[in-house]
């Protein structure tokens, strides 16, 4: 009797569980989700460099698309993300973003390859503000075996919205990130040039 009695409460259970299971809500399926695409036709690199993913805030660095208002305040745009998290997006667009047929080649951190350089960054904006989207990032070009600073820029894309739609302004600031990538990614070259050309100088002398 008593293991009858064990059973029904055990079958009691597990039907209490259940329906509070099926009345939990179902995550939403966003409309649109949206990638960062490397858009350069291939950026020459004189060194192998390091692209590491992007530190950013909570907010910046996940899947959701922001808007900021004009006192500031940070929300999430509902119903269209990113593919990825934002950071991850970028990184994997500047490694896109560099010729393979070069001297130097983009590499990531996992691929356990050394490398002289290596690309440190901070997105400090990435959001729609008002009628415009922002992508603000902090570049940093590190040398790895001495850990020493040897460039730094900030890099600014505003791009003004035609219309308010949704749409419209997801576009942008996929855009606005894609323009940040262009931009950083002639940074590193052109700044890796340089370094190389000293270099050979000094080996000649």
């Amino acid at each position: 009797m008593k293991r009858q009695y064990q059973n029904l409460c055990l079958s009691a259970l597990v039907l209490m569980l259940a329906a509070c299971v099926s009345v939990l809500p179902e995550p939403d399926t966003p409309d649109a989700l949206y990638r960062i695409d490397a858009q350069a036709e291939g950026a020459i690199l004189a060194r192998d460099i390091l692209i590491t993913e992007p530190e950013a805030l909570n907010i910046f660095a996940g899947q959701s698309l922001v808007s900021e208002d004009s006192e500031g305040g940070l929300r999430l745009i509902p119903k269209i993300e990113w593919a990825g998290p934002a950071t991850r997006l970028i990184q994997l667009a500047l490694v896109d973003s560099f010729s393979y047929s070069s001297a130097g080649s983009a590499l990531l951190p996992e691929s356990g390859v050394r490398a002289d350089y290596e690309l440190s960054s901070r997105i400090q904006t990435l959001a729609l503000v008002g009628d415009q989207a922002v992508c603000l990032v902090a570049a940093n070009l590190i040398e790895t075996e001495r850990r020493r600073l040897k460039a730094q820029k900030q890099i600014e894309v505003r791009l003004s919205i035609s219309d308010l739609t949704t749409e419209t302004r997801a576009q942008a600031l996929k855009s606005a990130a894609e323009q940040c990538v262009v931009n950083i990614s002639e940074f590193v070259s052109d700044q890796l040039a340089e370094l190389d050309n000293v270099m050979q100088a000094e080996a000649e002398q």
